[in-house]
């Protein structure tokens, strides 16, 4: 197997040099072993309640646990203009009208139950997955019908021309493929609670929500290169400051939280602390503002126009989070695919409301005044929010804060009740995944700009048509300036998730999703 360069999307924060070659031969940090030999680790951040893509429950968050145990069908491009690595599946071909997919499978491969990995089962799981009560659903709203082509071969038709399906086979859910001798036995629900895969481990014990222990399965295609005896999550708190403590006092190995929504004063400890390391991923998370634009007052482009002159986004970056983050002059992250050229320098020459407190007030004084409430869901958001409402005190425009809870800001979206919100979005480099505040026809996005601008959806679905690289890149940016104009979706900051772990854990694949332990290994 070509192993995945796991150091290609990600940096130490803090060196590990030093702290490898003091370690002890009886493990660190809640780990176990002999120099990874037969290794055991202990990962926090457990919560979900099933492990069925195709099952009523299954959040995307899963994803990173859920490969290790089914595998993955492509692994992500090693650069940004590469192509899509295979894994569980050996080769991929497009129709000239980008209306047929043909993907090759890897021979010789079985489940964790003995039964084949072979197209049959792909054709299984594509059908299962394209029904209404699957959230897998829709990844495939565009396939007409999939059909085993050969018996490691599977042909996939399309409604319209569409060239985002390897993507979805990489990056989402629709890439776990789960046993459907299995599936049909036990059941959908239970099978959601131990899924059988053909992926680097099978599941040992699950208490959802609590505990999944996972064991190498012995017969995966790559079993060589799996190093670890077994790989525990646990359920951890979801603040940043607690997984911290946790890796620190070396209860649990690993854990993750993301940059954008991480008090700085953690991260500044954890990059201090000599005993852990402290790993950044891509810059492919960012905050924005989505906007109700039917509803006063942000249904007049001077009041969306006066918050943009008026927010300090530099300030935010450097002074709330520390450096921990960048400023966001469009709808991404830095390290995402077709970000304007210059990074965030040329982002922010090309932004058309550079910050000018004094445009932005002589907007406010036209309006006559502009007042309205901001939601967030609390926390260090709330945090992010006054700082932000503080800003624009300076333009007279008065904001009331409110932290909510996330289900009530999801019905405030459906229902149109909100005026602005703080929220995150973004964690894959592709822009492609991240359009449900562009489209009206989403319950985040039918409240915002899309209707009245229908260039926008326009735009995306003309770039999700094609594989030119240098016309997605040319639509995207376009897609970014015309929202700019708007003013619409305000884009604020934008970083990375960062990984807390053990110094003694060593090649955790942080490749787009979230780490994944199918290479990892015990150094001590």
């Amino acid at each position: 197997m070509r192993r995945r360069n796991v150091l290609l999307r990600l940096a130490l924060v803090a060196s590990v040099g030093l702290a490898l070659a003091a370690c002890g031969g009886s493990g660190g940090n809640g780990a176990t072993g002999n120099g990874g030999a037969d290794g055991k680790i202990t990962v926090g951040g457990y919560n979900y309640k099933t492990l069925d893509p195709g099952g009523t429950g299954y959040i995307s968050k899963s994803v990173p646990i859920s490969l290790d145990i089914y595998g993955s069908l492509f692994d992500p491009p090693e650069s940004k203009d590469g192509d899509f690595v295979p894994d569980l599946a050996t080769g991929y071909k497009y129709g000239d009208d980008l209306k047929t997919l043909t993907i090759d499978l890897r021979q010789g491969v079985t489940f964790s139950d003995g039964t084949p990995f072979d197209a049959e089962a792909v054709v299984y799981n594509f059908e299962r997955y394209k029904s209404a009560e699957s959230p897998n659903a829709q990844y495939f709203k565009q396939m007409s019908s999939v059909t085993a082509s050969g018996e490691h071969q599977v042909t996939m038709t399309f409604s319209e021309p569409t060239a985002t399906m390897i993507a979805f086979l990489t990056y989402t859910p629709a890439t776990l493929i789960g046993s459907p001798t299995a599936h049909k036995k036990i059941g959908q629900q239970q099978f959601g609670l131990k899924p059988v895969g053909a992926g680097p481990f099978e599941i040992v014990s699950h208490k959802p929500g609590e505990e999944l222990v996972l064991k190498p399965f012995e017969k995966y295609w790559d079993r060589s290169n799996v190093h670890l005896a077994e790989v525990k999550y646990i359920n951890t708190s979801p603040e940043a400051q607690v997984s911290y403590q946790h890796v620190a006092s070396g209860s649990i190995d690993s854990v993750q939280v993301s940059g954008v929504s991480t008090p700085p004063n953690v991260l500044d400890d954890a990059k201090a602390n000599q005993e852990i390391a402290t790993i950044a991923g891509e810059n492919t998370l960012y905050a924005f503002l989505p906007i109700n634009t039917y509803k006063p007052p942000f249904n007049r482009p001077e009041a969306r126009q006066a918050i943009n002159y008026c927010t300090d986004r530099d300030s935010i970056a450097k002074n709330v989070q520390r450096g921990w983050v960048t400023p966001a002059y469009v709808l991404a992250g830095a390290d995402s695919l077709y970000y304007p050229d210059g990074g965030v320098d040329g982002a922010k020459a090309q932004f058309p409301y550079p910050f000018d407190p004094a445009k932005g007030k002589a907007l406010v004084d036209q309006l006559g005044g502009l007042e309205f409430s901001l939601l967030n869901i609390g926390g260090h958001s709330q945090v992010i929010s006054n700082a932000l409402a503080q800003q624009w005190q300076q333009c007279g425009i008065r904001a009331q804060v409110k932290a909510v809870q996330g289900p009530q800001l999801s019905e405030a979206y459906s229902d149109g009740t909100y005026q602005m919100a703080y929220a995150f979005s973004g964690g894959i480099n592709d822009p492609q995944f991240y359009t449900s505040f562009q489209s009206p026809s989403t319950p985040q996005g039918k409240h915002g700009f899309a209707r009245e601008h229908p260039e926008v959806p326009e735009l995306i679905q003309s770039a999700n048509q094609t594989l030119d690289a240098a016309v997605r890149q040319t639509t995207w940016r376009k897609v970014w300036s015309t929202m700019n104009d708007l003013g619409v979706d305000i884009p604020i900051i934008s970083g990375p998730n960062y990984t807390f772990q053990s110094k003694c854990l060593a090649d955790v694949d942080f490749a787009a999703v979230g780490a994944q332990f199918r290479s990892a290994r015990l150094t001590c």
